[in-house]
């Protein structure tokens, strides 16, 4: 199928059929279960697989369904899957607003974790995401004027947990431990992508050469920091063009560019193609696109 033929499910689409409207959405399923027909979110979906088998597709990579199982689907991300037995699934549909203040905590570039979407547990660290999902499900279960609050702490958890099982990875094991500076990096570039996006401002911030911290990024991450910041911004970018009808000169202006040729510029370089033709072929229906540039 063509990409700019996946249907998008937006979260607040679920959130009409289930009659639930907070930014999280907690459900549930059992027995056999077949998605053969790709899909794409505008939401982060994180599924915890109790037992099962099967194949999960995320961005056309095949990966196989097993019991104790945590899979990450990214917000823009393509993906389907084939439970070929009896099974039990969790599943948090998280609002990008959520996901994105879930990203701060997250001290790998999303990248990373798009690299290793699918994570192995443990009883005691299955048991412990059982605990937090169940744990977000009995909140929105029962509203209450704390509740954003507990479900948020909640999500902090979920997140830094997360991180924990990634480090784990041999690939970027004692990374962190052994240049801390790459942490603090990520910990600016989440807060800081839509305002600065060259090396030397955060190299300054760090009060290192903007050369170590590309040598650093280049050796430890594969990438350099110019494309790591780089990454971060296009790939939100695709996401507003792709997932909302906000109009171009906003989203522009949202990242902080000078004016729309260089926001045009940008995603073209990253892309191939302009803002204008990437929402024609992968965004939102013509006739919401009637105001935009």
């Amino acid at each position: 199928m063509n990409e700019r033929n996946i249907p998008i499910q937006r979260i607040r689409e679920v959130q009409e059929r289930l009659k639930i409207y907070h930014d999280i959405i907690f459900c549930q399923s059992k027995g056999s279960y077949y998605w053969y027909n790709p899909i794409r979110h505008d939401f982060l979906s994180l599924i915890l697989f109790e037992s099962a088998e099967g194949k999960h597709i995320i961005e056309g990579k095949e990966y196989l369904i097993q019991g104790k199982q945590l899979h990450l689907v990214f917000p823009g991300q393509i993906h389907y899957w084939n439970c070929e037995s009896q099974h039990e699934i969790c599943q948090l549909f998280i609002s990008e607003n959520i996901f994105e203040r879930m990203e701060r905590l997250m001290p790998f570039p999303i990248f990373m974790y798009k690299k290793k979407p699918v994570i192995d547990l443990d009883d005691e660290d299955f048991n412990r995401f059982m605990h937090e999902f169940k744990d977000i499900r009995d909140e929105l279960q029962i509203p209450s004027p704390v509740m954003s609050e507990i479900i948020y702490s909640k999500m902090k958890i979920i997140a830094r947990n997360i991180a924990k099982e990634v480090q784990k990875n041999t690939e970027y094991l004692n990374v962190y431990e052994s240049h801390p500076v790459l942490f603090d990096f990520m910990n600016l570039l989440n807060k800081n992508f839509r305002q600065e996006r060259t090396k030397k401002y955060y190299a300054d911030q760090l009060r290192i050469n903007a050369n170590y911290l590309n040598i650093l990024c280049k050796k430890y991450l594969g990438r350099t920091a110019t494309e790591i910041i780089h990454n971060q911004t296009i790939e939100k970018i695709k996401y507003k063009l792709m997932m909302t009808a906000d109009p171009l000169k906003d989203i522009a202006f949202d990242f902080s560019f000078q004016n729309y040729g260089h926001f045009s510029g940008f995603v073209k370089k990253h892309t191939g193609i302009t803002p204008k033709k990437f929402r024609e072929l992968y965004g939102i229906p013509v006739e919401k696109r009637s105001n935009q540039q």
